[in-house]
């Protein structure tokens, strides 16, 4: 019985990282994409917006010892580039 509630309790724990750093991510990146929109064009500033976001909250979760199970040994900067190169090919493609 404890074995079980142990197990739950890591299941809730990493369930609430999850969502803190997908609400991390997507506040970050409404914020950063404003704010360089101000400086250079849309075409430049939502793809870094959203990669510096997604480095950022990395090197968050990172900081807190709880990454993400699938980006666990990823590199925050890496991250962040395809994240970046990601929205930027399919901002061309649209």
């Amino acid at each position: 019985m404890a074995k079980a509630k142990l197990k739950m309790s890591r299941l809730v724990m990493k369930l609430v990282f999850l969502m803190i750093g997908v609400l991390l991510t997507g506040f970050l990146t409404v914020l950063l994409s404003k704010w360089f929109g101000r400086y250079v064009s849309s075409m430049v500033a939502i793809p870094l917006g959203v990669g510096l976001a997604v480095g950022l909250t990395l090197w968050f979760t990172r900081w807190m010892k709880h990454p993400p199970f699938v980006l666990s040994r990823t590199s925050p900067f890496i991250a962040g580039f395809c994240a970046a190169l990601g929205v930027h090919v399919s901002r061309m493609w649209l």
